[in-house]
């Protein structure tokens, strides 16, 4: 009986050992594909374990390409066997660029259009920026540039980049903020070449007669177009004389006080309606915007030069109100500018100038 004891102990003892020294049988996945910068751990690559475990960790997805990790696995009695397995890490998104979208330079200057750029990309750390496209500050005009930036895997991303070379100003003419001349012929502000009327710049209390003769002609062919749509448009206000704005914004003085007033009442000499480039459409009230004739201009008005100046959400930068009824003619190119795919500029930031009295 002591005999039998002792041979099933030396075979558990032989068994045992012989469990110590084989490896853990380990069947692992065939490939491994991720994209960059999601979850994936060891427990990934591993089909199945027997006789033994192995050790759970996060690995590394934050860089595109082939990589390699190590897993380690150890029997039931603690021996640890090192493998090593490959993955793909995938990398589809592109480089972000953070960029001006316009520059403004004076004619002689220079200026390194890529020393405020940056770019930000989900793998790739350090991505230098470039520029496409041909320019000469030594000559006025405007450039359409592109900004560049592509990262290790192939992503390319783009930036348009306007750059504006203007004349050097000489020192007794005013500029705005972006560089324009102000100049004031016969007491009317004309910025770039725009006449200007708001807050800031206010007309001679004689000038104008009524609406140019463009900016009618451009009206009338708008409201055909519009017709041809099944639409109506007609001007309930155009042209205001100085006088007439002395009565209109009194009158609105008179109902809601002067500083209520000022926000949707220009006065006297600050009105736009006075340029001859202005007109009211419709209907005076934000009930307009539900109209189709409103829905119809959002999308064409800028065609024929006419812009909204007095754009939702823009009362800290024009001085007024939301005005969906309230148009100005600037001309078809400026106009197109200004629509900017349906988000306004207005003429204030378009300048560079404020809307503020003094």
């Amino acid at each position: 009986m002591k005999k039998i004891i002792i041979i099933v102990i030396l075979i558990v003892v032989v068994f045992l050992a012989v469990l110590g020294i084989v490896s853990p049988v380990v069947s692992f996945k065939d490939k491994i594909t991720i994209n960059a910068n999601e979850s994936l751990k060891t427990d990934d690559f591993i089909k199945k374990v027997t006789l033994g475990n192995f050790e759970s960790k996060k690995v590394d997805t934050s860089k595109a390409g082939k990589r390699d990790v190590e897993i380690k696995v150890k029997s039931i009695l603690g021996i640890t066997k090192n493998y090593k397995r490959s993955y793909q890490v995938l990398d589809n998104i592109a480089p972000t660029i953070e960029a001006k979208g316009e520059v403004v330079v004076y004619q002689g200057d220079t200026i390194d259009l890529l020393k405020d750029v940056k770019v930000q990309d989900n793998c790739d750390k350090d991505i230098k920026p470039t520029l496409d496209g041909s320019y000469d500050l030594n000559k006025v005009g405007e450039y359409n540039l592109k900004y560049l930036a592509k990262d290790t895997s192939g992503n390319e991303t783009s930036l348009d980049l306007k750059l504006k070379v203007i004349a050097k100003p000489s020192p007794e003419v005013a500029r705005t903020s972006k560089g324009y001349a102000i100049e004031n012929r016969n007491g009317v502000t004309y910025i770039n070449g725009i006449l200007i009327a708001n807050k800031t710049y206010a007309l001679p209390k004689n000038y104008g007669n009524g609406l140019t003769k463009e900016t009618e002609a451009a009206f009338y062919k708008m409201q055909s177009a519009a017709k041809e749509d099944g639409l109506n448009l007609k001007i309930v206000s155009g042209f205001r004389s100085y006088q007439d704005q002395v009565i209109v914004y009194n009158k609105w003085v008179n109902k809601d006080g002067k500083s209520v007033a000022d926000t949707y009442s220009a006065r006297a000499g600050h009105s736009e309606h006075q340029s001859g480039l202005a007109m009211d459409l419709n209907w005076i009230s934000k009930q307009f915007e539900t109209t189709n004739e409103y829905k119809w201009l959002q999308a064409n008005a800028y065609k024929y030069g006419f812009i909204m100046r007095y754009p939702k959400s823009k009362q800290e930068i024009t001085g007024y109100i939301y005005e969906p009824w309230h148009y100005r003619y600037v001309g078809v190119e400026l106009a197109k500018e200004l629509y900017n795919n349906g988000d306004w500029i207005t003429l204030e930031e378009y300048l560079g100038i404020d809307s503020k009295y003094k």
